[in-house]
This record gives structure tokens, sequence and C-alpha cells, in this order.
């Protein structure tokens, strides 16, 4: 099996679904990864868990690294409102909100049944400074998603 990096990250904010009055909890834990570890922006397979409302559902989807900031893809199946899809982009800049804001912010939308379906944002909370440290590891394939399984 090949080795490659293993990015993990967790991120966590909102969703909300066209005519719903409430936003909903929304976050997701992601272990991507890719044996081209020198090739930037290679899509990086990924499986983790989404949680939506306390329901925690199996996800998976890609993230790509890009240079004006990474696109993620995911989908899972949530238990009252069928299989969802999420995706959006960080958007690195200094307008809007500034550059702290968007390094850790991404805003995305939600589709179901290949309809668009709402929108949701989710931000990076954990420590910046200590995200080589923690969240980028070398592993080999066979171990690259952990507790959320081999990959397909």
């Amino acid at each position: 099996m090949a080795k490659g990096l293993v990015i993990r990250e967790k991120m966590s904010g909102w969703l909300k679904l066209d005519g719903e009055a409430q936003e909903r909890d929304f976050a997701f834990a992601i272990r991507a990864f890719t044996s081209r570890i020198l090739s930037f922006s290679t899509p990086r397979e990924f499986r983790g868990m989404a949680t939506l409302d306390g329901a925690e559902c199996p996800c998976r989807g890609e993230l790509t690294l890009q240079l004006k900031g990474p696109h993620y893809w995911l989908e899972f199946e949530h238990p009252e409102l069928g299989r969802l899809f999420v995706e959006g982009n960080k958007a690195y800049g200094f307008k809007g909100e500034g550059l702290l804001h968007s390094l850790v912010t991404c805003p995305m939308q939600v589709y179901r049944d290949d309809e668009f379906a709402g929108v949701a944002e989710v931000a990076y909370r954990d420590s910046m400074l200590a995200f080589p440290f923690t969240a980028l590891r070398l592993a080999d394939q066979r171990e690259a998603f952990g507790e959320y399984g081999a990959q397909s």
C-alpha cells in the first residue's frame, strides 16, 4: 500500500434549509488522504462524520486545496432529511470580514435530490498555529481513514 498525507479537520457552524426560520447546528470531522503528497491541488478523498442537529451521519467527500482557498464537497444520509450534498469554498482575502475570517470560514450550498435546498457556513475553530502539528500526518493508505473506515 502507498504512503500518503492525511489531513484531519473539524469544522462547525450552521445549516439552514430553504423555508426554515431557524439555523440548524452543523459540523463535520474528516480525514482526507492522498498518496500524491507533492501535488498540491490533487483532490483528497475523505471519510468522516457529519453532525446535523445532533444526528451523527457517516459522510464521504473530497477536499481540494487551491491557492484561493480549499474546496469541500460532502454527502451524507440524514435520518429525517434524506441524502444531503453540501459543497463550498473558502475564499482567502482581505475584503468583507477580513483575512482571518476568510482563512477559517467556509460558506456552503446544500442540495437535496439534486435540487438547491439551502445554505450553510462552517468554520475551523481549533488553533490555526497548531494546525500543521495536529492535523497533518504521514500514513499508510490502509490506515488513512482511521475510525471512519477503509478507502473504497
